[in-house]
């Protein structure tokens, strides 16, 4: 069975590979949300953006890294694995692995 680190090195790999051919269609992707219910915004792994007003909404990103799993101790637990990087005005830049893990 592949580890979760493995896995999301592996997605990362791969979403960065599409990048390569349309940043652009691929950020918007990644930016896109929909509502989603309280049993997916309760969800362990699933990372679902939690709002004051209105539902909780879910992203592709956040599919992806409920697909490999949180991060499970430091400072950054609880997180996904998988990081968009974007430029300062949105624009994604690259995938790699969300730092300060350690």
């Amino acid at each position: 069975m592949i580890d979760k680190e493995a896995l999301a090195d592996l997605l990362i790999d791969r979403l960065n590979e599409i990048a390569e051919h349309d940043p652009i269609a691929l950020g918007k992707l990644i930016e896109a949300r929909v509502a989603c219910n309280n049993d997916l915004a309760d969800h362990p792994a699933v990372q679902v953006q939690i709002r004051e007003a209105g539902p909780a909404q879910v992203g592709v990103l956040g599919l992806l890294n409920g697909l490999v799993g949180v991060v499970d101790d430091g400072p950054r637990k609880g997180w996904g694995l998988i990081t968009a990087v974007c430029e300062n005005d949105g624009s994604l830049v690259r995938f790699r692995r969300t730092e300060g893990l350690a």
